[in-house]
């Protein structure tokens, strides 16, 4: 899931020169919680004020949280770049924060200590929501004020202890795989063990919210129930991307690709071609070359941003995807660093050039084919290898 893609992102800034990305369902549990303790807790806690001032003590949370949530991630962030790692941003979303790596961490101390960073952050901003508290109270200052940021001292602590799960993707899951890395020396077995472990503390989250609704608080349960589906999606997808990585890893994409391409030329109209070969063949993207030159790439969506009164007149050339625009690979790249590019970018074709030259074409569709064939065909027995996977890092 590419949190950071389409109109879902609704700001985005950089803080120590990362990019942070709020992003909309973010926006929704924001208002979701600030009503939340606004008509509920707060007035619980604190009876007898203003309507109005539960609502800016409520802001005041939401706008904390989300601060604490980004020097969460942050944290994984500084460190990771102590060690070597590229992190493509930080995207706030509904289940909190995360942390999207272009790489794994090549030693299991890497990832211990970048795994220990966020809650250990999480921790000290909790102490200091909490002295502020204190010092805003003891100093006769505002009491809703101090009531907020005792507030944000409690959630930063939950958040932290939450995280240390020992339940993969979350924090301790990293650190519980971090340890077994360390005993093992195998990456790839301790992401299984560490995935593992995160299905099964999902399945009790899943149980405990379904207990919670039984007993009234519906919405509460619902919450745990969705936290849990997002945690067993997210360790199941570690399983997945483990055995792709091993199935795949070590194959170049030309063993998978199709060296039978039908390409257009560049100075094919666009009515003709419509009618004449998209119907005809219905692929998905079409190489377009000119006096055997590459130019592009031409798909549906490039015919369909051209008025269809001018496609009498305009040729492929001039509407399809430049070449330097366009998803590609050489022909001894790993067919799984190359099925990893293509789902992050969220393409369905990559052209495979030889220095420049058009050899082949691979589909996302040919990639899972293959991997489920070789799925079918693994002996039961299959040793491990020792590559880490790679995904992304969240809360």
């Amino acid at each position: 899931m590419n949190l950071a893609a389409g109109p879902a992102i609704i700001s985005r800034f950089r803080v120590l020169g990362v990019e942070i990305n709020i992003h909309l369902s973010w926006l929704a549990i924001a208002l979701l919680i600030a009503w939340s303790l606004a008509t509920g807790a707060f007035p619980s806690l604190y009876a007898g004020l203003p309507r109005s001032t539960y609502w800016v003590m409520a802001v005041i949370v939401v706008l904390g949280l989300a601060v604490s949530i980004v020097l969460h991630e942050l944290a994984h962030t500084l460190v990771g770049r102590a060690f070597g790692m590229s992190i493509e941003r930080i995207t706030l979303f509904l289940f909190g924060g995360v942390a999207e790596l272009r790489d794994e961490p090549k030693a299991p101390l890497a990832e211990l200590l970048m795994a220990l960073a966020g809650p250990a952050v999480s921790v000290v901003v909790s102490l200091a929501f909490s002295l502020s508290a204190e010092a805003l109270s003891g100093a006769g200052g505002s009491k809703e004020l101090a009531a907020a940021l005792g507030y944000l001292a409690t959630l930063n602590m939950v958040l932290a202890i939450f995280n240390m799960a020992p339940a993969y993707p979350m924090d301790g899951g990293r650190v519980l795989r971090a340890a077994i890395w360390m005993a093992t020396g195998n990456p790839e077995r301790a992401t299984q063990i560490a995935a593992r472990a995160g299905q099964a503390f999902s399945a009790l989250l899943m149980l405990a919210g379904v207990l919670i609704a039984l007993q009234g608080q519906l919405v509460g349960g619902l919450w745990w129930v969705l936290i849990g589906l997002f945690l067993r999606m997210a360790a199941t997808s570690t399983l997945k991307d483990i055995t792709a990585r091993r199935l795949l890893g070590g194959h170049s994409i030309s063993e998978i690709m199709s060296r039978r391409i039908e390409t257009a030329p560049g100075n094919m109209l666009i009515d003709g071609f419509v009618s004449d070969r998209l119907y005809a063949s219905h692929h998905g993207m079409y190489p377009v070359v000119a006096q055997d030159r590459l130019l592009g790439v031409v798909e549906p969506a490039d015919i369909l941003k051209t008025p269809r009164d001018r496609w009498a007149d305009t040729t492929l050339a001039d509407v399809c995807t430049p070449l330097d625009r366009v998803s590609s690979a050489r022909p001894d790249e790993d067919a799984f660093a190359v099925l990893e590019r293509m789902r992050s970018q969220r393409r369905t074709h990559t052209l495979v050039l030889d220095r420049g030259r058009l050899v082949g074409m691979v589909t996302l569709q040919d990639l899972l084919e293959r991997l489920a064939l070789a799925t079918a065909f693994e002996p039961r027995t299959a040793a491990p290898t020792s590559h880490p996977e790679e995904h992304r890092h969240g809360l």
